[in-house]
Protein backbone atom coordinates (compact mmCIF):
# COMPACT_ATOMS: atom_id res chain seq x y z
CA UNK A 1 0.00 0.00 0.00
CA UNK A 2 3.01 2.32 0.35
CA UNK A 3 3.25 2.79 -3.40
CA UNK A 4 -0.52 2.96 -4.04
CA UNK A 5 -1.71 5.97 -6.02
CA UNK A 6 -5.49 6.31 -6.47
CA UNK A 7 -6.60 6.51 -10.11
CA UNK A 8 -7.53 9.91 -11.53
CA UNK A 9 -11.14 10.86 -11.01
CA UNK A 10 -11.61 8.70 -7.92
CA UNK A 11 -13.27 10.22 -4.86
CA UNK A 12 -10.25 9.62 -2.65
CA UNK A 13 -7.99 11.76 -4.81
CA UNK A 14 -10.07 14.98 -4.63
CA UNK A 15 -11.52 14.80 -1.12
CA UNK A 16 -10.95 17.93 0.95
CA UNK A 17 -9.99 17.63 4.58
CA UNK A 18 -12.27 19.17 7.17
CA UNK A 19 -10.87 22.11 9.09
CA UNK A 20 -10.77 21.09 12.77
CA UNK A 21 -11.08 24.74 13.87
CA UNK A 22 -14.19 25.46 11.81
CA UNK A 23 -17.28 26.43 13.87
CA UNK A 24 -19.89 23.73 14.40
CA UNK A 25 -23.06 24.08 12.32
CA UNK A 26 -26.04 25.42 14.30
CA UNK A 27 -29.00 23.20 15.18
CA UNK A 28 -32.35 23.61 13.48
CA UNK A 29 -35.49 24.65 15.37
CA UNK A 30 -36.46 20.98 15.73
CA UNK A 31 -33.14 20.11 17.38
CA UNK A 32 -33.45 23.10 19.74
CA UNK A 33 -36.90 21.75 20.67
CA UNK A 34 -35.48 18.25 21.18
CA UNK A 35 -32.70 19.51 23.45
CA UNK A 36 -35.28 21.21 25.67
CA UNK A 37 -37.73 18.29 25.87
CA UNK A 38 -35.52 15.19 25.74
CA UNK A 39 -34.76 15.24 29.47
CA UNK A 40 -38.43 15.37 30.43
CA UNK A 41 -39.33 12.47 28.14
CA UNK A 42 -36.40 10.42 29.50
CA UNK A 43 -37.50 11.13 33.08
CA UNK A 44 -41.12 10.15 32.35
CA UNK A 45 -40.10 6.93 30.54
CA UNK A 46 -36.81 5.61 31.98
CA UNK A 47 -36.90 2.31 30.07
CA UNK A 48 -37.44 3.93 26.68
CA UNK A 49 -34.66 3.57 24.07
CA UNK A 50 -33.02 6.33 22.04
CA UNK A 51 -35.05 5.60 18.91
CA UNK A 52 -38.34 5.61 20.81
CA UNK A 53 -37.46 8.91 22.47
CA UNK A 54 -36.70 10.38 19.03
CA UNK A 55 -40.08 9.17 17.75
CA UNK A 56 -41.85 10.78 20.71
CA UNK A 57 -40.02 14.05 20.10
CA UNK A 58 -41.02 13.93 16.43
CA UNK A 59 -44.65 13.38 17.35
CA UNK A 60 -44.57 16.23 19.87
CA UNK A 61 -42.97 18.55 17.30
CA UNK A 62 -45.62 17.64 14.74
CA UNK A 63 -48.40 18.49 17.20
CA UNK A 64 -46.97 21.96 17.89
CA UNK A 65 -48.74 24.91 16.32
CA UNK A 66 -46.71 27.49 14.39
CA UNK A 67 -47.17 29.84 17.37
CA UNK A 68 -45.68 27.20 19.71
CA UNK A 69 -42.76 26.61 17.35
CA UNK A 70 -41.91 30.32 17.13
CA UNK A 71 -39.59 30.51 20.22
CA UNK A 72 -37.56 27.52 18.99
CA UNK A 73 -37.29 28.99 15.49
CA UNK A 74 -36.15 32.32 16.94
CA UNK A 75 -33.46 30.62 19.03
CA UNK A 76 -32.30 28.62 16.00
CA UNK A 77 -32.14 31.83 13.94
CA UNK A 78 -29.94 33.49 16.59
CA UNK A 79 -27.62 30.47 16.63
CA UNK A 80 -27.43 30.52 12.82
CA UNK A 81 -26.61 34.23 12.83
CA UNK A 82 -23.80 33.63 15.36
CA UNK A 83 -22.53 30.73 13.23
CA UNK A 84 -22.43 32.90 10.11
CA UNK A 85 -20.50 35.57 12.00
CA UNK A 86 -18.01 33.02 13.36
CA UNK A 87 -17.65 31.41 9.95
CA UNK A 88 -16.95 34.79 8.39
CA UNK A 89 -14.33 35.62 11.02
CA UNK A 90 -12.67 32.25 10.47
CA UNK A 91 -12.50 32.81 6.70
CA UNK A 92 -11.06 36.32 7.17
CA UNK A 93 -8.30 34.98 9.39
CA UNK A 94 -7.40 32.38 6.78
CA UNK A 95 -6.88 34.99 4.05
Amino acid sequence: MKGYVPPKGSKAAGKRKKDPNAPKRPPSAFFVFCAEHRGRIKADNPGMGIGDIAKQLGLLWGKQTPKDKQPHEAKAAKLKEKYEKDKYKKMCRRL
